[in-house]
């Protein structure tokens, strides 16, 4: 099977290759449901690693995972915008806002993961 990508360096049509038109508008259309899939995951681990879990107390739970994840936002968003920063000046053009957003909720899960154990230590009383 020959690479898409050599397809689209070249002038020649689908079909002179021997692909129907559909395939390649099939695979962009599954590409990008792959991509909002997996942005859409990302989201709900980040989310899913920003609660702050207090058993038998449900409304102190809520209260406490708003409080932390507005605590917590700017450095998040900080620590993103470093990051970014660096990677347009070494590839020199701007990233996209979807990759960008992908790169908050990563840094957001690593942050979160980190400070939910410190979260669980503190409550069982290891710390």
């Amino acid at each position: 099977m020959m690479c898409l990508a050599k397809h689209i360096a070249s002038n020649k049509s689908l079909n002179d290759l021997g692909f129907p038109e559909e395939t390649f508008k099939n695979r962009l259309c599954m590409r990008k449901i792959r991509e909002h899939l997996s942005l859409a995951v990302l989201v709900v681990v980040y989310l899913l690693a920003s609660v702050r879990y207090f058993p038998g107390r449900a409304m102190h739970s809520v209260v406490e995972t708003l409080i932390h994840m507005l605590s917590v936002a700017p450095i998040n968003l900080g620590a993103t915008l470093l990051i970014v920063a660096v990677l347009q000046r070494l590839v020199k053009e701007r990233l996209p806002f979807s990759r960008t957003l992908r790169l908050f909720l990563v840094v957001g899960i690593f942050l979160e993961f980190i400070l939910g154990l410190a979260h669980f230590f503190e409550i069982n009383g290891a710390v």
